[in-house]
């Protein structure tokens, strides 16, 4: 077992990693900005390899300065958690060029499964259901052409994409070519890498991943599988375990499917594999894998009862597991909640600032990752997650009752918060009764505008009627934006 571990990340993730490695006796060094060298996480660790500057470019994603002062340090592994370096095939092949041990895949499978097309011909190659779409890279003429054989509506991807990003849905050939160069723009800007593909778009599809962990000899054991379908703009909200719409046979096809694409390039360590599910036909697509540990990765670990990262660390020193599939059994439902500082009323945009006082929900079956305390400055280099609120219960009608009480006693003040959105949310019949899909959001519950409150307010106060105040106010309980005439709250 490894000696020294860096962990190449901040915030919650990092005090997550650094919790695991102590456990075990594991000296834990933890990467920190200049605005990070009282963090939780810093004050935590054993040891701190400070990285002097405040934005991300000059810190967290320096692989040069991370590495060399890894081995001045002693370091024999390195976690990258999720984000910055964690699927950076240079920063994973740079470690072990340097002598140490990457906690993740091979940078070759990084390289493979990162790259959305490579994963769509290994995707095939295994037998797993795959979206009509393109394979291989094509030219813009030849992407137009295909568009139109297989029909719209049509989403365009990055090949080198993740988080969201670089993906645009178009819905007829009169916004093609607008949308396929917004594509091409935000991939360079964001990958450095201008190829796109095309799927067919499934307009009512459920986002399901299954969690893996591969031992990188063939052999892969599962860990159930996640609802991660409420989402904003391809940026999950709400997390979910088991996943509450498709019945355990379906699941079992689904984590078969995910295993045999995993299996077929020797996979090693943490993985999700994702797919779609279309809600009317029940048939199920691959979307993608990601090559790394996931920020829901808490559902699973609640009701498989396992720790996922002491996993990964297992498997990286070569260890046996002592575990195998037939020993994981899911138990219960757990949902998670990411909570930002934003302001879901201003269109999500970030609240950087102080937060002045926070107080997390405590309660047995609720778990709060999260590395925010009293003071914690909001800064805006860095993504503004003030914490995971994860809680798990025997059902899932339990779990959500849960969840409401806790966001209903979690103060957070200094900085505008999804918190209150989240729980109106969860509230909503659509929710309750798992009526929604991954463009839900986008398509019904924008919340409402300040502006928008402020003259129903006035409407209000002048009329003695007070019915469109408790409407608006709701945030999104019946409102709809398709019921606005074309032009929307402006109107």
């Amino acid at each position: 077992m490894f000696g020294k571990v860096l962990v190449a990340n901040r915030g919650e993730i990092a005090l997550r990693i650094i919790s695991t490695l102590q456990d075990h006796g594991i000296h834990a060094v933890v990467t920190a900005s200049d605005p990070d060298l009282n963090s939780i996480p810093a004050r935590q660790a054993d040891e701190i390899l400070h990285l002097k500057g405040e934005t991300a470019t000059d810190t967290y994603l320096d692989i040069d300065a991370i590495v060399s002062r890894s081995k001045e340090l002693g370091v024999d592994a390195v976690h990258p958690g999720y984000g910055f370096l964690a699927e950076n095939t240079k920063f994973a092949a740079a470690v072990e060029k340097a002598g140490m041990v990457f906690i993740g895949p091979s940078p070759e499978q990084m390289a493979q499964l990162g790259d959305k097309i490579t994963s769509r011909e290994i995707a095939m190659q295994s037998g797993t259901p795959l979206i009509t779409g393109t394979s291989g890279e094509l030219s813009d003429d030849e992407l137009k052409k295909k568009a139109k054989e297989i029909g719209f509506p049509i989403l365009i991807k990055a090949s080198a994409g993740g988080g969201g990003r670089g993906i645009r849905l178009v819905r007829n050939m009169k916004e093609w070519d607008m949308q396929l160069e917004n594509a091409r723009k935000e991939a360079v800007l964001a990958f450095s890498d201008d190829r796109l593909f095309i799927e067919k778009f499934v307009s009512n599809g459920r986002h399901i991943e299954v969690q893996v962990i591969g031992l990188g000899n063939g052999e892969v054991i599962h860990f159930g599988e996640r609802d991660c379908s409420m989402q904003r703009k391809n940026q999950k909200l709400i997390e979910e375990a088991p996943a509450p719409t498709i019945s355990r046979e379906k699941a079992a096809e689904i984590h078969e499917a995910a295993i045999n694409l995993t299996s077929e390039i020797n996979y090693r360590n943490a993985g999700t594999v994702e797919f779609l599910l279309d809600r009317d036909t029940q048939n199920f697509y691959f979307l993608e894998v990601n090559t790394r540990i996931q920020v829901e990765h808490p559902v699973t670990e609640y009701v498989t009862g396992e720790d996922l990262i002491w996993r990964q660390v297992q498997v990286a020193a070569g260890m046996d597991l002592d575990l195998h599939q037939q020993d994981i059994r899911m138990k219960g439902h757990a949902i998670e909640a990411r909570i930002y500082a934003e302001n879901p009323y201003k269109n999500f945009v970030p609240s950087p600032g102080n937060v002045r006082k926070i107080k997390h929900p405590i309660g047995s079956g609720v778990r709060v990752d999260s590395a925010t305390e009293d003071g914690t400055i909001i800064t805006p280099y860095y993504d503004p997650m003030i914490s995971k609120l994860i809680v798990h219960a025997h059902n899932r009608e339990a779990a959500t009752r849960k969840l409401s009480a806790a966001l209903n006693n979690y103060l957070i003040a200094g900085v505008h918060t999804t918190a209150a959105y989240i729980r109106d949310l969860i509230n909503h019949p659509d929710f309750l009764d798992n009526n929604y899909h991954t463009k839900y959001l986008d398509d019904y519950h924008q919340p409402i505008p300040d502006e928008v409150l402020a003259i129903a307010r006035g409407i209000a106060a002048g009329t003695g009627t007070r019915t469109i105040i408790q409407e608006l106010e709701s945030g999104i309980s019946k409102w709809r934006t398709s019921s606005w005439p074309q032009g929307g709250w402006k109107k």
